[in-house]
């Protein structure tokens, strides 16, 4: 845009640019940028702080410079820093600032708001108004105007600004106000600080306040105003709920609750869901239906009161005005309001939804009675909301609804049940049963427990076998949740299960029904629910289960898709039955006695899930099969050379061995230990290969989760397993897997000798010091003896180790010239590691003889610990580090001036960076516990200047310093002084510009706790310190540290701007300058994505997933389609505005047209008042589900049609593999029909040259039953038409059938849920141009792509050439190879020409 010029004045020359500068920056005249900078329009005029501009000087900016520059930094900590400014909120994301809010209850701070300059008023009832307050509104200003006064009143009057005194002061102001406006700004600011007014006052001013309010809907109940006529209402409802139990029995009080009925089924929404809110609050939350709470009061008179009504509101279980809401909701149930005013109802049962678990029983009866009445309309909607009213009655779980009446509704709404065929209507229809059961089961067992097998025969035998995958989730989500809610409770007891034996086992047996349809969507979910029938049952019912059990097992295969769900329920029999009747019912062997090999898949099953097992069955049961198998495999492997075999039962022996860490968890009968340890010892020597199991077995009995007589068991057999156990350790491995079972085996070993008697305990530790002694130093054998002493003597008397520890551990510490002590550097580096483990494990064991040994030689072992600094290797300090701390732990009067102290933190230091990187932290643990012991004398900075010698060593040292300043920083920082601070800080900056690596490494891991623990504020002192020393750093460590600090550029991103930070960054710094730009991009991209993700997470709906993992959806989720249709009579209110509304919502769900459909048959007459006739009205969420004339001529055969064998595998011949049986689908597309309708025939046999490609299979149908009436539809078909359904098509090419199920090409929807695809689409490519061949698909001929723009009259001309371009190139290619393929496919060819 080169010119501005006038078209009215054309003698003025507009503003010119020059060429190209016309984007180089903004326009000289900006009237509308400067009105908007100046916040012309912006409530908080004064004090809102400038986001986007770098010199915007704003109050809180003032303060906070204040407030820093306030403090001494000689005397003032960090603490008080952040104490200074906690009235300012810093925006820090990660919470990390280290400032909190101090806010006094009841007040609030105000100077961030515009209101704020007009009214002091510090009431928190009134803060919505006051931060949320519009200079445009006119109620806000007339509000604002009256809070101000009433304000000042108050002060003037001495007052506090109470509740109290604001609601008195706001009545007298609304009762002597003659204005409108002054009334209504007064009833707005009643309604928000009515809620915090104590509760005896609005009993005493309860007629007075009543009356007020009462008037005054009589006279706003005309006004166009709905937002009066919601505060009044409110205000009535906070008065009524504050009221006692005897303020309920005065004919007043029901009138004004009357008045708030009368708005429940107003025609103004948002009027009627005030209503609704105030009556459900009234009926559950008034002040004697709440469950008393101890409140502390100072006036006697109170407290008085309060006894009296405390044991008053124990006894009251529903509200006395229950009568009257029940009286007021049965009147809408009267037939000439159901036949002309269903929105009145709806109403209604929306309300009763709500408060019906606080009525009485006798009122529960009769409201029960009407919705039971008035679900036979042929409205759906008002029988969706009865179901939604009943399931929120069971799901209060109220005890108003007593035992019997909730058994006998339940009775009653099994004969109000929906056709199958109806999905939403059923799922709703067997979630109300569902809470109803677990109801009645919390209220009376027996009753549920009788009324349960009708509910699983209609489970079992109809609605688990129906085509709908939504209703098979459904159903299975129910079953779980029954079985799992009651009939466990019937199976907790043997006295239970024996009582409710009959109950559960027609449960069982319902259940065991479905097993024998084994194929389709619902085998999953029997498998499942089984697993969950185990659990329950299986404890109490095993005899029962047992043929189930049975069925399960058969079906296993490896290949088989229910692998995974049928391991997981024979794994929940076995842990509920137990292995043994587990394997009765799918035994092992055969009859032979030798192992079922086709049966293996048990075994590892058998090791998970065993638990509470028989050792007396192992004994007799497993070990022979595994002794069979391991003869069966020396056979095989040595005489007669069968490898495959042989390999086969070694695997088999594995895994029967495998079998007894199971059986040892938790056994039965740990007694019979006594006959099974011979045979485990002679496996542990002469079986290798097994004694895996083994250990894992004895690692089970040891556990501490073990009884007292199990392990006393396994203690007594110590003296005959432990010795096999030291010489199995003494050998050396030659394996990797040897190595590892070595140290299994002395897991083992430390396990078992703390279970042994002591005086075993004692011969074996003094047995062991004799080959420890007889062995070399240094050798194989002294390491393994070592350990073994080293297990042995945790457990020994203080005594015994202060003799162990002399003789084999003192000489090693002090490396002295003694024969136990190795001269090799290599082999003393690991004796001294050895000796260094076992002392920190003497010194760290809660034993009571470990505590002993180390309080009484604690002088000693400190002498050698600091001794040995200069002779211990390197590998050791960690360990020795270890020792140091376990003393200062074990000190109780330890100071920060003590020898140990002091001596402690330059080994600390020293030893810092080497372990840092490792997962216990010695070093760091030290430095923390002496800074804590310097913070509890008050010396933290004395702690900090011997920490600040570190800075005068080398490399390595002040590394370490600085790492050493990091960790007090993070542990006790909030109590250094500013000073100090700030010189630490300067220090390390010093440091950070450095060459050196590992101290820029060191810098950067400060800093980044610095800003991670120091408030803001501080930080942001210190904040171009920091960037210019980052900014300074040598090219090498800023590319060796480049992680780090890309890090520490991020948090500081996230608590100060990147423009902040820039301002801090020289200029030849391009490097920090890109990197600030990326991470800004980045912070914004993340910021994009999250709000993103949170809007989706928000728009997206809850799809049902096939799986019994997956809750059953709510009552609400259930019937959503339901609820969000609208009667014809719905009445609008407010006359365009709403015809608009309803106008754009009928448009968006035009394509989901909800109408109700009624089944009905040819031969009988429909009867409306007969009640079975509920199931015949569906909706139109089922109406293509409807069973139509010609569905019902093709009756369904079980499992297709096929034969099945006994363990349920179908049987399939090769007649009807080939197609030739008589009994053939004719709606499925076979090969066969694939075939002719490629060589130009019927896929019946049928030749219909005429119609050709264009046949549907639904017409073919129509014509085989009636060659007659060749065309004509039946009703059946334009049902399915309408539905969105036709048959199956045979349709070829661009005739083929889109989206799913639906044959209309020009709907939007599919019949399948799915959006329609342009003709073509799936052979279109990226690749190239055209069409594309896919693999078996039909070849791709639709050559010329259908558009709206064929019909543009413009480019007819250019549409005509591509048409005969296509012909001539058919009329060359038309040879004699492809003339019969073009002709039958239906190609374009010569004979169109």
């Amino acid at each position: 845009m080169g010119k501005f010029r006038s078209k009215l004045k054309r003698h003025n020359k507009g503003k010119t640019w020059s060429k190209g500068e016309s984007a180089v920056s903004n326009p000289e005249q900006m009237k509308h940028r400067l009105k908007a900078k100046s916040r012309f329009f912006q409530p908080n005029l004064n004090l809102a702080a400038e986001s986007g501009s770098a010199k915007g000087l704003t109050m809180e900016a003032v303060h906070k410079h204040e407030q820093r520059l306030a403090y001494n930094t000689e005397t003032t900590t960090v603490n008080d820093v952040a104490g200074s400014l906690k009235s300012f909120t810093f925006e820090d994301d990660d919470g990390m600032s280290g400032s909190g809010t101090a806010t006094q209850p009841g007040t609030f701070k105000t100077f961030q708001t515009f209101a704020s300059n007009y009214s002091s008023c510090s009431n928190v009832s009134f803060k919505k108004l006051l931060t949320g307050f519009r200079a445009s509104s006119d109620l806000h200003k007339e509000m604002l105007a009256i809070l101000s006064a009433l304000t000042e009143i108050i002060r003037e009057r001495g007052g506090s600004e109470s509740s109290t005194e604001y609601f008195l002061l706001l009545i007298s102001q609304i009762e002597a106000a003659t204005e409108e406006r002054d009334i209504i700004a007064g009833i707005a600011l009643l309604s928000m600080g009515i809620k915090s007014v104590p509760a005896p006052v609005l009993r005493k001013r309860f007629d007075s306040t009543a009356a007020t309010l009462q008037q005054l809907l009589q006279r706003f109940i005309e006004s166009s105003n709905q937002s009066v006529i919601r505060y009044l209402i409110g205000c009535l409802s906070v008065l009524l709920r504050a009221q006692d139990y005897a303020t309920w029995t005065y004919s007043s009080t029901f009138q004004y609750f009357d008045a708030l009925l009368s708005f429940s089924i107003h025609s103004r929404p948002k009027i009627r869901k005030a209503a609704h809110h105030a009556v459900v609050s009234i009926i559950h939350g008034s002040c004697f239906m709440l469950p008393p709470t101890p409140v502390e009061n100072d006036d006697a008179n109170a407290e008085g009161v309060q006894k009296v009504q405390q044991p008053q509101a124990s006894k009251i279980k529903h509200h006395p005005a229950s009568g009257r809401v029940t009286k007021f909701c049965l009147a809408q149930f009267k037939p000439e309001v159901l036949a002309n005013a269903q929105t009145t109802v709806l109403h209604t049962l929306t309300l009763l939804k709500d408060c019906l678990g606080g009525f009485r029983t006798e009122d529960i009866r009769s409201v029960c009675e009407h919705l039971l009445s008035i679900m036979t309309a042929a409205n759906v909607l008002v029988r969706t909301n009865c179901f939604q009213a009943l399931h929120a009655l069971f799901l209060t779980r109220s005890a108003n609804l007593n035992a019997t009446l909730c058994a006998k509704l339940l009775a009653a709404i099994h004969e109000y049940r929906p056709d199958r065929s109806d999905i939403r209507q059923t799922l709703a229809w067997i979630t109300v049963l569902k809470e109803g059961h677990m109801h009645l089961a919390t209220l009376q067992l027996d009753l549920c427990m009788q009324a349960l097998p009708r509910l699983f025969d209609v489970f079992t035998a109809d609605l688990w076998l129906s085509d709908r995958s939504e209703l098979v989730v459904g159903v299975s989500n129910c079953i779980k949740e029954l079985l799992q809610d009651c009939v466990t409770r019937a199976c907790t007891t043997q006295e239970l299960a024996d009582k409710y034996r009959q109950s559960v086992a027609k449960i069982i047996g319902a259940l065991h029904k479905v097993l024998n349809a084994p194929f389709g969507e619902i085998s999953k979910y029997v498998i499942l629910i089984f697993s969950i029938v185990f659990e329950a049952c299986g404890k109490h019912f095993g005899g029962e289960l047992m043929s189930s059990l049975t069925t399960i097992g058969k079906r296993y295969e490896s290949q088989t898709a229910l692998r995974l769900q049928i391991e997981h329920t024979i794994i929940s029999a076995i842990k509920s039955f137990g292995p043994e009747l587990v394997l009765q019912a799918l035994p092992l062997n055969d009859a032979n006695g030798n192992v079922c090999l086709e049966r293996s898949w048990l075994l590892p099953l058998m090791r998970e899930g065993a638990n509470g097992a028989s050792l007396q069955f192992f004994k007799e049961h497993v070990v022979p099969l595994a002794l069979n198998s391991q003869a069966n495999w020396r056979k095989f492997s040595v005489e007669e050379k069968n490898n495959v075999k042989a390999h086969i039962y070694e695997l088999l022996s594995c895994q029967l061995w495998g079998l007894f860490p199971g059986f040892c968890r938790h056994p039965r009968d740990p007694e019979y230990l006594r006959k099974l340890a011979p045979t485990l010892g002679d496996v542990l020597e002469n079986n290798p290969e097994f004694r895996a199991a083994i250990y894992d077995g004895l690692m089970e009995l040891l556990d501490d989760s073990q009884s007292t007589e199990c392990h006393a068991a396994i203690g007594q057999y110590a003296r005959n397993f432990l010795p096999r156990l030291f010489n199995i350790y003494t050998q050396k491995p030659t394996s990797t897997y040897e190595a590892d079972q070595r140290k299994r085996v002395l897991d083992v070993i430390r396990q078992y000798i703390a279970r042994a008697p002591a005086e075993v305990q004692a011969q074996l530790f003094e047995n062991a010091q004799g080959l420890l002694a007889a062995s070399a130093v240094a050798s194989f054998e002294y390491d393994a003896y070592f350990d073994i002493n080293a297990a042995i003597v945790r457990v020994q008397k203080c005594r015994g180790i202060e003799t162990y520890f002399e003789k084999y551990m003192a000489p090693v510490l002090r490396n002295d010239k003694s024969k136990l002590v190795s001269r090799d550097e290599q082999k003393l580096k690991k004796q001294q590691r050895k000796t260094y483990e076992l002392l920190r494990e003497l010194m760290t064991s809660d034993q009571a003889s470990c505590q002993k040994f180390t309080r009484k030689n604690s002088i000693m072992l400190q002498q050698i610990l600091l001794e040995a600094f200069s002779t211990t290797c390197s590998v050791c300090q960690a360990s020795r580090l270890h020792c140091l701390k376990s003393l200062l732990d074990c000190r109780t009067n330890l100071t920060f001036n003590d020898q140990l102290v002091m001596k402690a933190i330059p080994e600390a230091v020293l030893n810092y960076k080497e372990f840092s990187t490792r997962k216990e932290q010695i070093a760091e643990q030290l430095i923390k516990l002496i800074v804590n012991l310097y913070q509890e004398a008050g010396k933290i900075n004395e702690f900090v200047d011997i920490l600040t010698a570190g800075f005068t060593g080398d490399e390595s040292l002040i590394t370490n310093t600085i790492l050493a300043f990091r960790a007090v920083l993070q542990q006790q920082g909030q109590h250094l002084t500013v000073s100090t601070l700030e010189f630490v800080l300067q220090q390390v900056s010093v440091f950070l510009v450095q060459k050196s690596r590992h101290q820029a490494e060191a810098a950067v891991a400060f800093l980044i706790t610095f800003i991670k623990v120091m408030p803001i504020p501080l930080v942001a002192n210190h904040l171009e310190t920091i960037m210019r020393s980052l900014s300074a750093m040598t090219k090498d460590t800023k590319r060796y540290c480049r992680i780090q600090i890309g890090y520490f550029l991020k948090k500081l991103c996230k608590r100060f701007t990147t423009e902040e930070l820039a301002r801090f960054v020289p200029g030849d710094d391009e490097v920090t300058h890109r990197r600030l730009k990326k991470i800004r991009k980045q912070m914004r991209r993340d910021t994009r994505k999250k709000q993103n993700e949170e809007a989706q997470a928000e728009s997206s709906d809850e799809e049902l997933v096939g799986d019994l993992e997956q809750k059953s959806y709510t009552i609400d989720d259930i019937l959503a389609d339901s609820d969000s249709d609208l009667p014809e009579d719905m009445e609008t209110e407010d006359g365009v505005a709403t015809t608009k509304l309803a106008m754009s919502k009928s448009t968006s769900k035009s394509k989901q047209s909800r109408s109700t459909y009624i089944r009905e048959d040819v031969d009988e007459i429909v009867d409306l008042a007969d009640l079975k006739s509920i199931g015949n009205v569906l909706t139109s969420g089922s109406a293509s589900a409807a069973p139509s004339k010609q569905s019902k001529l093709k009756p369904q055969l079980a499992n297709g049609g096929f034969k099945t064998a006994d363990d349920g595998r179908l049987i399939i011949s090769d007649k009807a593999l080939r197609g030739q049986g008589k009994n053939y689908d004719d709606n499925s597309d076979s090969d066969g029909d694939e075939s002719s309708a490629d060589s130009g025939h019927e896929p019946g046999g049928v030749n219909n040259p005429k119609r050709g490609m264009e046949e549907d299979s639904s017409d073919e149908e129509v014509l085989k039953q009636d060659p007659s009436t060749k065309r004509k539809r039946k009703a059946s078909d334009a049902l399915s038409m309408v539905s969105g359904k036709t048959g199956a098509s045979t349709r070829k090419g661009i005739h083929r059938s889109l989206g799913g199920k639906s044959s209309d090409a020009m709907s939007v929807k599919s019949g399948g849920g799915g959006f329609s695809k342009a003709a073509g689409t799936e052979y279109s490519t990226k690749k190239a141009k055209g069409d594309m061949k896919q693999r078996g698909k039909l070849d791709p001929y639709a050559y010329i792509p259908l558009t709206r723009n064929t019909l543009n009259k413009r480019k007819r001309a250019i549409n005509s050439r591509k048409f005969k371009s296509v012909v001539r190139g058919a009329g060359t290619d038309g040879t004699s190879t492809g003339g019969t393929a073009r002709k039958s496919g239906g190609r374009v060819g010569k004979s169109y020409k």
